[in-house]
């Protein structure tokens, strides 16, 4: 059903006008009448009508003024001129407002019967073209996380020529900084029992990890973070110095802890700027996947140490289960990876965590043994001495560098 507004100082006009459009249209219906420029814009911005007829000549505001008024504030809407003067001005100036029809009075059953058919078709071809348009932002909408992830992905692939570059970023809303760095993390996988519960796992893991790496870098904005079709998790965000260095070591550490997964990080700044990421991407992603050929089962083994060095009854069989391989084979991986057997490795991490312990002078000698896995504090002498020259207690005397 559309709504009519009639707009005209005379009255038997409007009458006729009223008679003659719901006669010929039942599915039209006037819903406000108007004598004055004035009355009809309160009347229009109340009722919103669909189809307009306006005269010209009218006091206060004259039909002029009002279609420009209207036009300005409704794209859809349709204006039909009804005027007693043929005068090529006013025709003029309603074509520059772009009205639908200039009708002269008296009008004809015919003639307004023919414009009431175009206008319900124009109406109705607008009101699917706005229905389609609605539609098509919501699905952009829905869809905006999916077509930013594509084309980071194509971009850092280097399929996409700078010109295509600057139109994405604009229309996908990104902000990338101008003088960036880039981080590639990888996920390692343990070897799982069955494939659906592997690839399951699998997902839940890689989303953990994304939403840890956008935890930790949130404060060094612009910060993009996606993931690319190699399902590594990629950031690139500004170049924040020394910060970033910290920020990647408190992301291994963090999914190390929290997660309870290893990952492997390559990090660097990207040369040239904004046009060089996908230059520094293949170099990031090469280095990763040398890491990832045997460092893998290494990394996690260093995640779970990490997490466990506290345990004065953690062993390689302990962390050989984890990693799901055998205790032999990790010993090998380690001793090839770090340089270090899996008790100097262990020893390693236990006197580097001590060492921050004993700058606590609350803590006795024997109370930080403790704390870092040791039952004996003799043990942990000998041991802090082996890794680190000098005794706990030479260290808290002051002979450290």
């Amino acid at each position: 059903m559309w709504k009519v507004l009639i707009a005209d100082d005379e009255p038997k006009i409007r009458r006729g006008l009223k008679a003659s459009i719901e006669r010929a249209r039942p599915d039209m219906t006037v819903v406000a009448e108007a004598e004055d420029g004035a009355m009809a814009l309160e009347l229009a911005e109340r009722e919103r009508p669909d189809i307009l007829f306006i005269d010209i000549r009218m006091p206060i505001m004259n039909g002029l003024e009002l279609i420009e008024r209207i036009a300005a504030e409704r794209r859809d809407c349709v204006i039909i001129v009804v005027s007693g003067h043929d005068e090529f001005e006013y025709a003029k100036k309603a074509l520059q407002l772009k009205v639908f029809e200039y009708l002269l009075k008296p009008v004809s059953r015919d003639a307004l019967a023919a414009v009431l058919a175009r206008a319900d078709a124009e109406l109705a071809g607008t009101r699917r073209q706005d229905l389609y348009l609605a539609w098509a932002r919501e699905q952009l909408a829905k869809n905006m996380p999916l077509l930013r992830e594509q084309f980071l992905r194509d971009w850092v692939a280097a399929r996409l020529s700078r010109s295509e570059i600057d139109e994405q970023v604009e229309f996908l809303g990104l902000r990338i900084a101008d003088d960036p760095s880039m981080a590639v993390i990888h996920l390692v996988e343990r070897v799982l029992a069955s494939e659906a519960s592997g690839e399951r796992s699998r997902r839940l893991a890689l989303y953990a990890v994304r939403s840890v790496v956008e935890e930790m870098l949130a404060a060094l904005a612009p910060l993009t973070v996606f993931q690319d079709e190699h399902d590594n998790i990629v950031a690139i965000t500004a170049s924040p110095g020394s910060a970033w260095g910290q920020a990647i070591s408190a992301i291994e550490s963090r999914v190390s802890q929290s997660l309870a997964h290893g990952v492997i990080v390559a990090s660097k700044h990207v040369a040239g700027g904004f046009a060089g990421v996908p230059e520094a991407y293949e170099t990031l992603a090469a280095e990763i996947a040398r890491k990832a050929s045997f460092g893998s089962f290494v990394v996690l083994a260093q995640g779970y140490i990490d997490a466990h060095y506290a345990d004065p009854d953690l062993s390689l069989e302990e962390v050989a289960a984890e990693a799901q391989i055998s205790p032999g084979y990790l010993s090998r991986l380690l001793k090839q990876e770090t340089g270090f057997s899996f008790v100097d490795y262990l020893a390693r991490v236990r006197i580097t965590q001590a060492l921050q312990i004993l700058n606590n002078p609350s803590m006795k000698i024997y109370e930080v043994a403790e704390a870092v896995g040791y039952q004996s504090q003799h043990y942990f002498s000998r041991a802090f001495k082996r890794v680190f020259g000098r005794s706990p207690v030479e260290y808290r005397k002051g002979g450290h560098p």
